[in-house]
């Protein structure tokens, strides 16, 4: 049974009200003990926390008054967050290690001109005041671009190179379906693709993604067709022989979509193709999407 309960091991996190959370491990009896005894000895021998803050509602502290020191469960929550945050890691990773936190504050708040709260990733809101610390603290900014109304993010720069579920939901949401020309797979059973591949620079926003299905996206990656992506995630695949055709969502006109008015973000001629198209060019006239070009010019696949 021991052995079974191993198996079992495990670290729970509980958010709780009033910007707290409970943070629990689930570990063999022995070593629980352990850990528990060990930061009980730390919290002992700690000396007079001199750095302590004063109590909720209270003034800052000055010469002559007294700075409120810990009790025992304060001391010893203290070095299990101290050593969990700053002790050596496995593996010898050293100190400091951090993990990343996703935080979403509005820019009054952060200019100390709203109490709009701020959300912690995988949490939900906090106050302003810990929003404000923790941005003080960050060693970097991610840029993330959010959908005016409905707060869905639209773009993950090239900080991360998968799309979070939000912005999956959006996604399949735009397409429908794959984006191949002909094809109708349902958005749900296809994977997302970068259209300016991530390895030479495209951006995770939802002007560089599309939805294809395997087959397509095994086609435009290991094939000579390529694709180019306009506003509403209008898809132009250009053929080997320089034919093109335009498949694009349910919601976007692709008689009115332009090929040479390309997202900035998204459209770089040099690493694209060497041939941009335009009114010029000998391309075909884009088809209606979903539908079968004319009898006497069938789609390549």
């Amino acid at each position: 049974r021991a052995d079974a309960g191993f198996v079992k091991r495990r670290v729970v996190l509980s958010p709780d009200a009033d910007g707290m959370a409970w943070l629990n491990a689930y570990l063999k009896a022995e070593d629980a003990q352990a850990i528990y005894d060990r930061l009980s000895h730390l919290a002992t021998n700690l000396d007079f926390d001199a750095d302590a803050a004063p109590a909720p509602g209270s003034d800052s502290p000055g010469i002559d008054t007294p700075v409120p020191c810990r009790s025992k469960d304060q001391r010893r929550a203290d070095a299990y967050r101290d050593l969990l945050l700053d002790g050596v890691g496995p593996s010898g990773l050293g100190h400091g290690i951090r993990g990343t936190v996703s935080i979403t504050v509005p820019a009054l708040t952060l200019l100390g001109r709203s109490d709009e709260p701020a959300i912690l990733d995988g949490y939900g809101p906090i106050d302003p005041e810990t929003a404000r610390r923790i941005a003080g603290t960050a060693t970097s900014w991610s840029r993330i671009l959010t959908h005016p109304e409905t707060g869905c993010r639209l773009s993950m720069g090239r900080d991360t190179y998968n799309p979070p579920a939000d912005m999956r939901r959006y996604l399949a949401a735009r397409d429908h379906t794959c984006q191949g020309i002909g094809c109708n797979r349902r958005a749900t059973l296809s994977e997302i693709d970068h259209t300016r591949p991530w390895c030479t620079g495209g951006p995770t926003d939802v002007d560089n993604l599309v939805h294809l299905c395997k087959a397509c996206h095994r086609l435009k990656h290991q094939s000579s067709f390529r694709t180019r992506q306009g506003p509403g995630g209008a898809l132009t695949w250009t053929t080997p022989a320089g034919k093109t055709y335009t498949s694009a969502p349910t919601d976007t006109d692709p008689t009115s979509y332009d090929p040479t008015s390309y997202h900035p973000a998204t459209y770089d001629p040099a690493t694209y193709d060497s041939q941009p198209l335009g009114p010029s060019s000998s391309a075909a006239t884009p088809a209606p999407a979903r539908t079968q070009p004319a009898s006497e010019d069938p789609p390549p696949f």
